[in-house]
Parts: C-alpha cells; sequence; structure tokens
C-alpha cells in the first residue's frame, strides 16, 4: 500500500540516537540481494526477467511522472542495461547507477532552468485543456519543446491548487511553488551514494514483489516503534512544508505535552534549530525531514533544545524560542486497542472494539509480556462482557495488518481449535497454522467490519471468521488482498533491514485473499470506495493456485445462507430508505468518475481537489480516532443496524 501517502502524514515518531547512517558498500549490495534470493517464495534467482523490471521500477521511482528523463535517456539505458543489471551485480560493478543517477541530476538542472522560465509567464484558467496524470499511459517526451508544454500544465495545475485550496494570490502562488521546486532540487542534489544504494535495492527488491523492501536504519526504526507502540524521543509528530520541519501533533502524554505552558510546542511551530544538550545548535532550514528526525532522537533522559519559531496567525508577528525537552518513553495510545459500548434505539447494548493494527512489542518475549493487540483486545473484551453486551463488532477498518502470530492469536479468542490459516512457503511446503489459544475466549454474536484499506494480517483474521462461518463480515468492498507472508530482519551493523516474501498465506478452505481480498457477507457503501486501489493494481504482485482445504469445523449456529440473505434484505431496504444515503450514494457515483479519471481538466480542477482533500482528512480521521462516531460515519451507523437484526435473528 505504498500508494496511500495521503493516509500517512510523515510520522516522524522519535527513538534511537543521532548519528551517521552506515554507508552501504557493493559486497553489502551482493550479500543483500543474495538474501532476498535465497529467501523469497518464488524468485531464487537474479535473471534478465528481474533485471527488466528493477531497470524498469528504478527510473520509475525516480522520474515517476516522466518529467526528466528523454526517451532516448530511456532508451540509452534499456540498450545498455536491460539485461545486464543481474550480471553487473553479480560482479559488484554499479557503475551504471552513477550514468542514470548523472543524467538524471543533468536532467534535472535543464528542468530547473525551464522552469524558471515558466514561472515568468501568466496563466488564466478559463481555456478547456486537460492535463493526464496517468505517467503509464503517456511516454517519455521525445524533446525539449515536448518536455516544456508537460511541465507548462503541470505547473498551471499546481499554481490553480495553490490559488483554490489555499487561497493565494498568483504571485504568492508562485513563490511558494519556487520554494517547492527549489526544495526538491537541493534534495536530488543531495542523492549521495548510500542513497543511490537505497534506492537500487528498492527497486530490485520490489522487481519480485511489492512487498519485499530495502529499509534504511532510520525506516527500520520507525518500524520498530510502530510494531512496539512505545518509543523514546520527545512524543511529537512532525510534517515538511516549504524547508521547515513544521510540528504537526503533539503526543498526549509525551515529554512535549508536559513541559509548562509558558515553553510548550504548539501546532505549526516551525523547527529552525536542533542541539544536544549544551553543544552548539544547528540550522535546519531546508534540511530533509528524516535528517532533522535523526538529530530529534534520543534516549530517554537525553536532553534536546529546539529553536522553534512560531507566528501569530492574526498579527503575522514572529516569536523566535528556544524549547528544553528531555527525552522519555512514550506508549503510542492512539494506535492501541480501544472499545465503546453503543446502545441501540431498542436498548440493546453492543460491544464496540477499534483495532487499528496488529501489534506486538517484539522486544518482550512470551504471551503474557509485553504490549500486544491480543492482549489489549482481551482487556476490551472483559470491559465490555462486564456491561452485558449483546455482541461485540470488531472494526478493522483502515488496518494494514502487522504480526502474523497476533492474527492467529485474535482470531483464536473467538473459534476454538482447529487451523486459522495455511502457509504455502519457499520450499513448497503447505503448513497449517492453528489457534493457538485453548478455548473461546468469547462466544457471543460477532460482527467484523472491513473496508479496502484492510490488509494483510486484517485479512487472515477476517477470513478465519468467514470460513468457520463464525460471524457477519461488513464491508464497503473487498479487502486491499494481500495474501502474502514477509520475515524482517535487521543487517548487520546497522545497515538497515530487509522484508522479504517468503510465503503465500491461504485461508483454511485453501482459497488465498492474495489479489482479490476478503469478500464481505454484507456490502454497505462507503465514501473509501471512490478510491481504486488493491493489491491487484501492484506491479509485480504474486501469483497463486488453490490448494486443498485445511481439517476444519465451521460452526452452524451463528451464520448460513438464510440469516445472510435476511440482513442483507433489511440493510438495503434501509439503506434505499435513507435519505443521506441515496445522497451518499450518487455523490460516491460522481466522485468515482472523476477522481479515477487521470484525465484532469484545468478548469475545474480546483473544485475536485479540494473534495479530494476532504474526503483524505475525513479518512485520516477514521484510522486515528476509534471511537464511535455515527455522525460522521454513516457506515458504522449502518452496521450497528445490521448487528442488531442479528441479535434478533439469534434470540
Amino acid at each position: 500500500m505504498k500508494k496511500l501517502t495521503f493516509v500517512c502524514i510523515a510520522l516522524v515518531l522519535f527513538s534511537g540516537c543521532y548519528k551517521k547512517s552506515v554507508v552501504l558498500n557493493p559486497n553489502d549490495i551482493h550479500y543483500i540481494i543474495s538474501t532476498f534470493l535465497n529467501e523469497h517464495v518464488q524468485y531464487h534467482e537474479f535473471n534478465n526477467t528481474i533485471s527488466d523490471r528493477t531497470l524498469n521500477n528504478l527510473l520509475s521511482s525516480i522520474d515517476p511522472g516522466k518529467y526528466y528523463f528523454y526517451k532516448n535517456d530511456v532508451d540509452g539505458f534499456t540498450k545498455r542495461y536491460d539485461t545486464l543489471i543481474d550480471d553487473l551485480s553479480k560482479k559488484e560493478d554499479f557503475s551504471f547507477l552513477d550514468d542514470i543517477f548523472g543524467t538524471y541530476r543533468k536532467r534535472v538542472a535543464e528542468v530547473n532552468d525551464m522552469i524558471n522560465q515558466l514561472l515568468k509567464q501568466q496563466y488564466t484558467f478559463t481555456e478547456d485543456e486537460t492535463i493526464n496524470l496517468d505517467s503509464d499511459k503517456i511516454s517519455y517526451a521525445i524533446d525539449k519543446k515536448e518536455l516544456k508544454e508537460r511541465w507548462r500544465k503541470n505547473i498551471k495545475l499546481q499554481l490553480l491548487n495553490y490559488q483554490t485550496t489555499d487561497n493565494l494570490k498568483e504571485e504568492q502562488a508562485k513563490e511558494k511553488l519556487k520554494r517547492k521546486f527549489f526544495i526538491n532540487n537541493k534534495r536530488i542534489q543531495e542523492l549521495d551514494k548510500a542513497k543511490q544504494f537505497s534506492i537500487f535495492l528498492n527497486a530490485f527488491s520490489m522487481a519480485l514483489d511489492p512487498h519485499t523492501n530495502y529499509l534504511t536504519q532510520e525506516e527500520h526504526e520507525d518500524f520498530m516503534i510502530s510494531n512496539n507502540l512505545k518509543l523514546e524521543g520527545i512524543g511529537v509528530q512532525l510534517r515538511s512544508e516549504d524547508g521547515y520541519t513544521i510540528v504537526d501533533r503533539i503526543i498526549p502524554g509525551g515529554a512535549a505535552d508536559k513541559l509548562s505552558k509558558e515553553l510548550q510546542l504548539q501546532p505549526n511551530d516551525r523547527i529552525v534549530a536542533v542541539a544536544q544538550d549544551n553543544d552548539e545548535p544547528v540550522d535546519v532550514v531546508d534540511m530533509d525531514l528524516r535528517d532533522v528526525v535523526k538529530m530529534i532522537r534520543g534516549k530517554k533522559g537525553t536532553l534536546v533544545k529546539l529553536t522553534i519559531i512560531r507566528i501569530n496567525p492574526d498579527s503575522n508577528e514572529q516569536k523566535r524560542m528556544v524549547i528544553p525537552i528531555v527525552r522519555e518513553e512514550i506508549n503510542l495510545e492512539d494506535s492501541a486497542v480501544k472499545s465503546e459500548v453503543h446502545q441501540s434505539k431498542n436498548g440493546m447494548v453492543i460491544g464496540y472494539i477499534k483495532i487499528p493494527s496488529f501489534y506486538v512489542d517484539i522486544t518482550k518475549q512470551g504471551f503474557d509480556q509485553g504490549r500486544s493487540s491480543t492482549a489489549d483486545t482481551i482487556m476490551q473484551i472483559n470491559n465490555l462482557m462486564k456491561k452485558n453486551v449483546a455482541c461485540i463488532v470488531i472494526d478493522l477498518r483502515g488496518n494494514p495488518g502487522g504480526a502474523l502470530s497476533e492474527a492467529l492469536k485474535l482470531a483464536g479468542l473467538f473459534v476454538d481449535a482447529g487451523p486459522i490459516m495455511q502457509v504455502y512457503d519457499s520450499s513448497d511446503t503447505i503448513q497449517s497454522l492453528d489457534d493457538p489459544i485453548p478455548g473461546v475466549y468469547y462466544s457471543g454474536p460477532l460482527v467484523v467490519l472491513i473496508d479496502k484499506f484492510s490488509a494483510s494480517a486484517s485479512e487472515i483474521f477476517a477470513g478465519a471468521i468467514r470460513d468457520y462461518r463464525r460471524g457477519i463480515i461488513i464491508g464497503t468492498d473487498a479487502t486491499f488482498g494481500k495474501g502474502t507472508v514477509q520475515s524482517y530482519k535487521e543487517l548487520y551493523q546497522k545497515k538497515g533491514a530487509i522484508k522479504i516474501t517468503n510465503a503465500i498465506f491461504y485461508q483454511p478452505s485453501g482459497t488465498s485473499n492474495q489479489l482479490n481480498g476478503i469478500k464481505p457477507d454484507i456490502t454497505v457503501p462507503d465514501i473509501t470506495t471512490i478510491w481504486d486501489i488493491g493489491e491487484n493494481k501492484l506491479k509485480y504482485a504474486l501469483q497463486w493456485k488453490p490448494i486443498p482445504p485445511a481439517a476444519y469445523t465451521p460452526y452452524r449456529n451463528y451464520i448460513h445462507g438464510e440469516v445472510v440473505a435476511l440482513l442483507r434484505n433489511k440493510s438495503d431496504s434501509r439503506l434505499q430508505n435513507d435519505a443521506h444515503y441515496v445522497k451518499l450514494l450518487k455523490e460516491i457515483q460522481e466522485l468515482k468518475q472523476k477522481l479515477q479519471s487521470k484525465e484532469i481538466s484545468l478548469k475545474d480542477e480546483s473544485t475536485i481537489e479540494q473534495r479530494k482533500k476532504d474526503l483524505e482528512g475525513t479518512i485520516r480521521k477514521n484510522k486515528t480516532e476509534n471511537v464511535i462516531d455515527l455522525e460522521n460515519d454513516p457506515f458504522l451507523k449502518e452496521a450497528l443496524n445490521i448487528a442488531v437484526d442479528y441479535i434478533k435473528v439469534l434470540q
């Protein structure tokens, strides 16, 4: 789900300590490639096919919109390296990267001159012209004239967005755009050998499949934070904007949140310098966000001093402050399992549990040690059972997955002994993974909510519930369709980490959700369906074949065809007579058509762009606020209505 950048606004939660990344060398690259191939579920040889894919990925990663390279550049790279990258890599000869990145820098410099000329022009937005943003359906530019026209439309689109969504005047929009291109050029010039190797390793690994990746040391540390749900640092989320590192959010209970009112960070504060304890402050304006994060990172008990500029939105007055913060360990409660009770109009009490991800503190060993989504869910179930809930709703919408072991344990809370999933691995072996939790922890009616953003471990859980007929699956659409398992290894000498797809997982029935996802029993429309996403939309996604079903016994007393049909009919009738939903369905259809069209009008893009931003904001909210909000979540409102109907059917 790498393309879903709008739902992960640069979460830079801090751990570790400030240090330079260890530079990879050619021998490291050879070792890492060999490790990928030794353990991958399907590809074990760096051959011409993978070489061709790697080159394609490499060019796409540095010039995704085809705004820099000319067709003859790409033709030249293809002729020289298309089927040779595998051979060159085996010889530890990576001179082809110098050729590609050298040409890239040259083209970027030429484009910057082109952009400066284009920004001197005057733009109007009354002409009937369009821009095609589907890079897969456009070719590289033949010459400078064609490339300049492509950039003219790109600049016009960005100016239009600035003027309409940010309410900027034309000159203000141009200045903002100049700043943006300046920062972009600076980042490109900073593509040193280490970053080139990192880009290449990901181009190679993603030629195997979309989920096999190389992570830098910094990315590895961020991954550990998200898995462990804790960090050592100041407790702040940051974003980068116009060359400034800006405070996006203060994490409740974190070090920054505990400062006195006079010295407390605030959202939109600009961090302009960072100092370690009593060292001299280092200017961080125009610095890459990740480099700023490395400077702010540190062990608990150590001191970091942030020089910030605070702008009064009313007077535009700037205030410069130095804020000292002692780093400490912070628990990320916003990302933990939460529950709430909902009482229906007829008095039925329904328990609601939101599971944002399948997390586990892998620094601790044993089921009862450390933080985990299973332990937190058990605690929430206990709280709900004390309130005599008639049904429990498990919300997996937006849940991208996590630890496979957690998916097994969580499903095991609701089904008795038996296989939760099957795994087909790199040695052509099929293994059945059984329920690790003895007995059934909760035996009452169960409803599971899914959407397009439910992936991986979420699909293992939902698939097991479906195959065992343990509960009703309600969704906006099929889940994402990620049916592969990855192993995770930290590399030696802090040279990052690698994630390798080493298996394809199957449901107990012998089918896999890989590519097509888990389909809901009952479909309830939701605004998130406007995005055409899924595993089957990703490059080089793995294929699968059916395997024999595992030995499992579905339940007979929770769900069958007649129950599903009855609940579906009741839901459809309700929605057809709900004026709000009728309006929503019409809006979904219109936006789906407009947003999925890559041919965008440069006359009316402002309206669509603003609506898209509003929708993306809604998704971010739904992913991070684990509370029942029926006013802003019509899907959940209908899901709870279905839960009430389900309880009545079972009574």
